[in-house]
């Protein structure tokens, strides 16, 4: 059974949600250990190694070990969302081979041509995904405004923007085919594909252009030139 990308990208977005509700969960826990003026490795025994009379040891106790493995569900959901959004990425490359390759194939009218033509086909394809690993940042994040879709998906100042959906450095005039991308993707999820720090790992997030949030624009970022 082959799983499309609209249903790999379904269960991004579900995995993105089950992770913000599980931070969501552990700063309720936190602001409860604030509240008792303590964090997750303060003593709850006084000097005499009686139990400290000016917490409320239940409240303690209950939120360090409920933060304890909230953190360990967060890195579970974190690795599948990684895996999830890798998924999200190959499809999308072997669905742009697929689509190549059956346009060399209309194209030809002997068999024998349809076979060099698909032949062809598999070696372009082949380089594309190699040559997307190699691609260079064309865009970079000069600025993320609170509460909107770019910081709802994750993204920081200074990230370096590898690829933004159907966008690369490999697009002609980049940023009038970018602004006309989000145009046409808004309230759809996007693949944004980038650098962040001194990491040569790229980061993918899932970006929904969208209007309402408080803002300018569909994204609520300022991208400058890399």
């Amino acid at each position: 059974m082959v799983i499309t990308q609209s249903e790999l990208m379904t269960k991004a977005q579900a995995l993105m949600k089950q992770k913000d509700d599980l931070e969501a969960e552990i700063k309720t826990l936190q602001d409860n250990l604030k509240a008792q003026k303590v964090g997750m490795s303060e003593r709850l025994v006084d000097s005499s190694g009686f139990p400290r009379s000016d917490i409320d040891l239940v409240v303690v106790t209950t939120a360090r070990s409920g933060i304890i493995k909230l953190q360990n569900d967060l890195k579970s959901v974190m690795l599948q969302i990684e895996e999830a959004l890798h998924a999200v990425h190959a499809e999308a490359i072997a669905e742009k081979q697929r689509k190549e390759q059956e346009k060399k194939l209309q194209a030809q009218s002997s068999p024998e041509s349809a076979s060099t033509s698909a032949s062809a086909s598999t070696t372009t394809g082949a380089s594309g995904s190699e040559a997307l690993e190699v691609l260079k940042p064309f865009a970079k994040v000069n600025m993320v405004a609170p509460d909107s879709p770019a910081r709802e998906a994750g993204l920081l100042q200074h990230d370096r923007i590898v690829s933004f959906g159907t966008v690369t450095e490999r697009t002609p005039d980049t940023f009038a085919a970018l602004s006309k991308h989000v145009m046409e993707r808004e309230n759809k999820p996007i693949l944004v594909k980038l650098l962040r720090g001194d990491s040569t790992n790229l980061v993918s997030v899932i970006l929904v252009p969208s209007q309402g949030w408080g803002g300018r624009g569909l994204l609520g970022c300022h991208i400058v030139p890399a």
